[in-house]
């Protein structure tokens, strides 16, 4: 006896002995088919939402391919690799700028270091000459940038390579191509770590030469883990470092610059400034404060690096106040748009 299950409603329509018949539906029945057939719109529903989040995030290393090729002298190699501009800058941000940070904080390293990056190919220097003759820049971070391989990134980063590794790619991705220009040019696009709060400092202060968009600026980040670095040195080992014949400091006069930095300090007879201090007992920077304590000087300082443009830590800190990579880069770099190249 043939059985033919035509459709579903509230009865069953089937054929027996050659005639249509009509059987009603327990509602125990009619539960089963409705939940069955929610679940496979919610399984279809399910899957074709996860292709369209991938497909919208997912980044590869061909997103980056850009076709102009940087030099690059590697310190700990001591080669020169030939890179892909885009995919150089994956490196530099994963050095640079942790990647926890918020996505546009990653945006404007991008940019300012594609911008630094273009501006060094355009404009030999020695100090990367004298390394190899064959370079453009190095991995060197007091001269050029911080670059990190992928196998580096992959021993840094552990089980969360993947997930940090798509958001650099991501940071360079969709800012690809852009930089910074003042009155058409590239800039000098310096950044440092930490300001230490409350403002960045001139470029004139650090190395003597004025530029208009490196001009001290707000920056109103909270302490960091470089606020309040405190170390005590000496009298007498002070004097030694600092070459005087004395042992102990007198200090007759401070010049600080306007964002309060230390700019120079008249020891004796002798000016010493802030930068030879900061050089000579390696101290984060140049925001200093200090105290004579018996026979030992004690030091305090707030931020780390130069304090001149970008500063990181503030850039994520607008970054998480709604700033997008474009308004961060403006507010540090005053007057220089973002551009493509």
């Amino acid at each position: 006896m043939a059985l033919a299950v035509v459709t579903y409603t509230e009865t069953m329509i089937y054929v027996k002995g050659g005639m249509q018949m009509t059987k009603c539906l327990c509602s125990q029945t009619r539960r089963r088919i409705w939940r069955n057939r929610c679940l496979i719109c919610l399984l279809f529903l399910g899957i074709t939402c996860g292709f369209l989040e991938c497909g919208r995030n997912v980044y590869s290393a061909q997103h980056l391919i850009s076709g102009n090729m940087i030099r690059v002298y590697d310190l700990d190699t001591d080669t020169v690799m030939s890179l892909d501009v885009e995919v150089y800058l994956t490196g530099v941000v994963a050095a640079e700028m942790p990647a926890s940070f918020e996505l546009d904080a990653l945006k404007a390293q991008a940019v300012a270091a594609r911008t630094f990056a273009l501006k060094r190919m355009n404009v030999p220097n020695s100090n990367v000459k004298a390394l190899h003759s064959d370079a453009q820049i190095s991995t060197s971070p007091t001269t050029c940038q911080a670059w990190i391989s992928d196998d580096e990134q992959r021993e840094r980063w552990g089980k969360d390579y993947t997930k940090w590794h798509q958001k650099i790619i991501q940071a360079v991705t969709e800012t690809a191509g852009e930089v910074l220009c003042y009155d058409g040019v590239l800039i000098d696009p310096v950044y440092h770590a930490s300001c230490g709060g409350g403002a960045t400092e001139s470029a004139e202060y650090v190395w003597g030469n004025a530029k208009p968009y490196l001009v001290s600026v707000p920056c109103n980040h909270p302490a960091d883990q470089h606020s309040g670095v405190t170390m005590a040195i000496s009298q007498a080992e002070l004097m030694e470092k600092l070459d005087l014949q004395s042992n102990a400091v007198n200090v007759i006069a401070e010049e600080r610059t306007p964002s309060n930095r230390l700019k120079a300090m008249v020891v004796g007879e002798n000016i010493i400034r802030g930068g030879e201090l900061r050089d000579v007992l390696g101290l984060k920077s140049t925001l200093i404060d200090w105290r004579i304590v018996g026979n030992q000087m004690i030091v305090t300082t707030n931020g780390y690096g130069h304090g001149v443009g970008m500063c990181q830590n503030g850039a994520n800190y607008y970054a998480q106040l709604g700033y997008n990579y474009q308004q961060i880069l403006q507010h540090y770099y005053r007057g220089a748009v973002v551009q493509k190249q």
